[in-house]
């Protein structure tokens, strides 16, 4: 797709003909097309699981077959406030009952990487888009990242792009056009198609988090690096919230060159702690999880949780040091176990009153679980013969078997399942766990 930018913009991503009949022929209701999250048959084949009897008396998680097929290279998956399943691949972004029991809608984006929803049911997707600066030069077609705010993707409405963030241009640090033109030099080793958005989460509020690297790191100018999180909030026109988003904060006390425990070295993604399922109310914390996925640095401790504070000087983003206080007589791995990680790809936190933390790591095609105190594990079941030691329950190696992975890129959880994005394998696996531990 293609946009003419004159610092006014808009753009009409295009979507697949299937995503029209269902919503603009058809005009059906979420409801109509797909099972209702409170459909009995749904809940039931999923509460249920379809568990690979072979696996059933594993410890840990087993696959709910069948995996998810018919993406090409999925990247990320989430699990919407709605209950429906979001999954970004090289096509775009796809919407999936969670039983897969209905047709699924597709829009097309390229270089869709990253999916989450906010609690008013608006779909956010990191992409790419094509526009040109009149400004600069009307020949020149860049290639720059994106975010794409999606309004009744579920089938509620006639589906409706609210708002298009496009890079630089909505990072509040280069506010000026001269600051914006110097990263679109295609001659400057900074040029901006060279930046991505890596990754996105939602606070309670509705505030939108959105991991982004690249090139460009000095921590001495007005513009913030690149590795860095930018804080979005919804724009508010005559006392009222609009559904446009602006760009209120770039968390710069992260470094964006040395590793250390607050740290953003080649982020790639972002989890805070409001998750689904819907709740009567949410934390109010600020805090989150990001993941590091340079391999050109030795970075120690590549999974790290930033805890914010409000002080009376404003927000303080610290580090969150009483990870490192293992107790080895516990648990046989943990979140901040140095070199734990070799390339995590994306980090989920579970919104039920177990609070797991799941990170899926590309390098080592592995899945792994920690509880919120970072040991790694559940707690042992009744009539375990230790009942102080955690149960490793994470699993993977390369492969393409029902516990295998190939380059897990995306993770999520929701009713004791975890769908990861086997982005090697072109599916979408699900695991469940196993009845020795409910």
């Amino acid at each position: 797709m293609k946009l003419v930018h004159s610092y006014l913009y808009s753009n009409t991503p295009r979507w697949s003909l299937l995503l029209l009949i269902l919503f603009f022929g058809l005009n059906l209701s979420c409801d109509d097309i797909f099972n209702s999250k409170s459909n009995q048959d749904t809940d039931e084949i999923f509460d249920e699981g379809k568990i690979d009897p072979r696996l059933e008396n594993v410890d840990g998680y087993a696959p709910v077959l069948p995996f998810w097929g018919g993406f090409d290279a999925p990247n990320d998956v989430h699990v919407g406030f709605d209950e429906f399943v979001y999954v970004t691949d090289a096509n775009g972004v796809h919407l999936l009952d969670r039983a897969d029991l209905s047709p699924r809608v597709s829009i097309d984006l390229e270089g869709a990487e990253a999916v989450t929803q906010d609690r008013l049911l608006n779909v956010y997707v990191a992409a790419r888009i094509d526009t040109v600066i009149e400004s600069i030069d009307p020949s020149i077609t860049w290639n720059l990242p994106a975010v794409f705010k999606i309004k009744n993707m579920n089938g509620a409405g006639p589906i409706t792009f609210v708002d298009t963030l496009i890079f630089p241009f909505d990072d509040a640090s280069l506010s000026t056009s001269a600051a914006q033109n110097a990263r679109l030099n295609r001659s400057s080793s900074v040029n901006y198609e060279k930046v991505r958005i890596t990754g996105l989460t939602i606070l309670a509020d509705n505030t939108l988090y959105v991991t982004r690297t690249g090139p460009y790191n000095e921590t001495t100018q007005v513009a913030a690096p690149d590795n860095t999180v930018l804080e979005f909030h919804r724009v508010i026109v005559d006392g009222q919230k609009t559904d446009k988003m602006r760009n209120v904060r770039q968390i710069r006390s992260l470094s964006p060159n040395v590793p250390s425990l607050r740290s953003a070295i080649g982020l790639s993604s972002i989890a805070s702690f409001v998750a689904p399922p819907q709740r009567d109310s949410y934390t109010d914390d600020r805090s989150f999880l990001i993941t590091q996925a340079d391999a050109s640095k030795e970075i120690p401790f590549r999974v790290l949780w930033i805890n914010v504070v409000e002080t009376v000087d404003g927000l303080v983003y610290q580090q969150n040091s009483q990870l490192l206080a293992q107790d080895t007589t516990q648990a046989d791995g943990f979140l901040y176990e140095t070199n734990k990680f070799l390339r995590p790809q994306d980090v989920a936190f579970g919104g039920d009153d177990d609070a797991f933390i799941f990170v899926v790591d590309s390098e080592t095609h592995r899945l792994y679980q920690f509880q919120s105190n970072g040991q790694e594990g559940v707690p042992p079941p009744a009539g375990a013969a230790d009942q102080t030691r955690q149960i490793l329950v994470s699993f993977g190696e390369l492969g393409a078997g029902p516990k295998e992975f190939n380059q897990p890129s995306g993770v999520a959880y929701f009713r004791r399942v975890v769908y990861v994005a086997d982005k090697g394998n072109n599916r979408i696996a699900r695991f469940k766990l196993t009845s020795d531990f409910e």
